[in-house]
């Protein structure tokens, strides 16, 4: 394993379209993009400017590009304090690959976006459509965890309900403590 090894030292990832993505990672861009949804969705989105989709990929993608710098620039200080050496090509490209799995949670957003404005659909819409579809992904990831833990199919039931419903009471003060 490289220097970016996890602390339980166990590196596993999800595959989609043959590409490795990190749980921890698109879990926490999940709710924390569901957060800024929910904010996004006091507001009338498609009259912002008059520019519904670009405003809706700011409020998708900015908060997540934040997130992601952050854990670069913590990652980044992370190996060379753990390592004692300079960042070498090789972990810059983790940094990169690790930075862009925050961000790929909000491209469904906003391409789901795109399509809702080619059609004439609502901004509002969009935003209500995909924090239902993200918290249904909570449920995944409880009962992904349940059956990478080993328990059996009840169990993994139970957690993913259990973890959906977590997942969502984070959302609900994340967004009180905002407001």
């Amino acid at each position: 394993m490289s220097s970016r090894e996890h602390r339980s030292g166990h590196d596993r990832h999800v595959h989609l379209l043959g590409i490795p993505f990190d749980p921890h990672r698109i879990i926490y861009a999940t709710i924390i993009l569901m957060v800024t949804l929910t904010a996004a969705g006091d507001i009338d989105i498609d009259l912002i400017q008059g520019q519904g989709i670009g405003d809706l990929t700011a409020v998708a993608l900015f908060p997540l590009l934040a997130l992601s710098l952050a854990h670069s620039f913590s990652d980044a200080l992370d190996i060379q304090i753990r390592t004692g050496k300079r960042l070498v090509r090789a972990d810059r490209l983790a940094l990169l690959r690790d930075a862009l799995q925050y961000l790929a949670v909000g491209v469904p957003v906003v391409v789901f976006g795109l399509l809702m404005s080619l059609v004439g659909g609502s901004m509002a819409t969009v935003i209500e459509v995909s924090n239902n579809v993200y918290a249904l992904t909570l449920v995944f990831w409880g009962a992904y965890a349940a059956r990478a833990a080993g328990l059996g199919k009840w169990a993994q039931v139970r957690f993913g309900l259990v973890y959906g419903l977590l997942g969502m009471t984070i959302v609900i003060v994340e967004y009180f403590i905002v407001h």
